[in-house]
């Protein structure tokens, strides 16, 4: 048997699990013109996208106040000519489909790699200074060799253990460990130890070199979302309306919030697993799916964007892997014009939730403090902060979903699975997991779904 790819993962069908209950459960309803999508994030505006161009009645609901669910772009108020991100940051040179509709919003896309340095026991290392022992380089190579050989039930085993496990198996030290946890946390949102092994192999082995870390849009990410919300057409989408029940009978589906109804021939439901347990299903969710649904967790991490008088970090390129209370450092206004710029300090794990119980004046000071190594007068260069803690997000509990072993190949099946004519779409069901690109493409093939149908 071929290779089973994460990024092939949802397109094999027979591919068991998912393809055939995903695209079967929907394939013998009648024809649906009207739908109703919940979640006016990318995954859910994508999909309304493309089912208002075939000519369906769609109506967005949104339980927020405002569109673009994790994608949030910021600009400080006494700096407004620059923008940071506070939810979702990358382009990936491999991401198709979010290139391709940022082509044709006319929405340019800006080169944004860095290189890394590395801030390690208070010693600061440039990023052509600092590397694996030889050991975990030749076990890298052999790992990666390794996972473009393996077959499905491989793929499987692979799964089954854990990130850490698997690099100290190919010949990482203790201290190659140490520095693959601290780079790769930043990726999962906890340490490498609670990571499917198969999920990091996947990610790291099938991504662009610069682990699809490679371009922003020019003014902000937050472009997409609203452009996508513009040719929708704004009239369709309703904010501040949270979903707490889901009906099916005769063909139709009920969805409310509140005293409030909407009936439609078909749902696609985009929201987090968290968000999805308040809602009452009727009939209610099969018992596994539901299960599964309270098994997936999520990404404990904080960003926090801090601007600064000057750019003291030196490169436009600027990036530091950390051993202090951010694990990550990296210049948000690469490019951008004058003097000031953004720094953005991301933490994840136990830290994040350190950083999220201080106030901003204290989590400023924390951030530049830990720099002192890299510049003494970090602290005082700082003049404003803003911070997103998605573990503390009501409508998310984290910032992406993350996949424990064992979990890739027995949850994410059973949430992917359609509930009648309700299909479920969302960063954490798609190829491109934890991405942009793969919000879009759930999105874009829920509706495919329904309109194949």
């Amino acid at each position: 048997m071929a290779p089973l790819s994460r990024r092939r993962f949802l397109r094999h069908a027979g591919a068991a699990a998912v393809a055939a209950p995903f695209l079967g459960g929907a394939r013998f309803l009648p024809r649906r013109h009207r739908a109703v999508v919940i979640g006016a994030g990318l995954s859910g505006l994508a999909a309304a996208h493309a089912l208002v161009a075939a000519g369906w009645d769609v109506t967005v609901v949104e339980a927020r106040d405002r569109i673009g669910g994790r994608v949030l772009s910021y600009r400080f108020p006494g700096q407004p000519d620059l923008v940071c991100e506070l939810g979702g940051e990358w382009v990936g040179a491999s991401h198709e489909r979010v290139q391709a509709l940022c082509a044709d919003f006319a929405i340019p896309l800006r080169d944004h790699r860095f290189q890394a340095s590395l801030l390690r026991d208070g010693a600061v290392s440039e990023p052509d200074a600092w590397r694996f022992s030889p050991a975990a380089e030749a076990g890298w190579e052999h790992l990666r060799a390794a996972y473009e050989a393996l077959d499905e039930a491989g793929e499987r085993r692979l799964d089954a253990t854990d990130w850490w496990a698997c690099l100290e198996d190919h010949g990482f030290t203790d201290d190659d460990l140490r520095l693959r946890d601290l780079m790769d946390s930043t990726d999962f949102g906890e340490s490498i130890r609670h990571v499917s092994a198969y999920a990091a192999a996947s990610e790291y082995f099938e991504s662009s070199p610069a682990n699809e870390m490679d371009f922003k849009m020019a003014g902000g990410n937050s472009r997409l979302p609203a452009a996508l919300a513009d040719r929708v057409g704004r009239e369709r989408i309703r904010l501040g309306w949270a979903v707490d029940a889901i009906r099916q009978r005769g063909g139709v589906v009920e969805v409310r919030s509140g005293a409030e109804t909407l009936t439609a021939d078909a749902c696609i439901c985009t929201v987090p697993t968290q968000a999805l347990e308040r809602i009452a299903f009727d009939p209610p969710l099969p018992t596994a799916q539901a299960a599964a649904a309270d098994q997936l967790t999520y990404a404990r991490i904080v960003k926090t964007q801090v601007l600064c008088a000057e750019r003291f970090w030196g490169a436009e390129d600027f990036s530091l892997v950390s051993d202090v209370t951010s694990h990550y450092y990296f210049h948000s206004t690469q490019s951008q014009p004058g003097p000031a710029g953004i720094l953005c300090s991301y933490a994840v794990g136990d830290k994040a939730d350190v950083l999220a119980a201080q106030s901003d004046p204290r989590r400023l000071v924390r951030v530049l403090e830990d720099l002192a190594p890299l510049d003494d007068r970090a602290v005082g260069l700082g003049r404003g902060v803003a911070s997103a803690a998605w573990q503390r997000d009501p409508w998310t509990g984290g910032a992406y979903a993350l996949y424990r072993p064992g979990q890739w190949f027995t949850v994410r099946p059973l949430l992917q699975q359609p509930h009648g004519a309700v299909l479920f779409a969302g960063e954490h069901l798609a190829d491109w997991q934890g991405f942009m690109e793969g919000a879009v493409n759930s999105g874009e093939d829920a509706a495919a779904t329904l309109l194949t149908d």
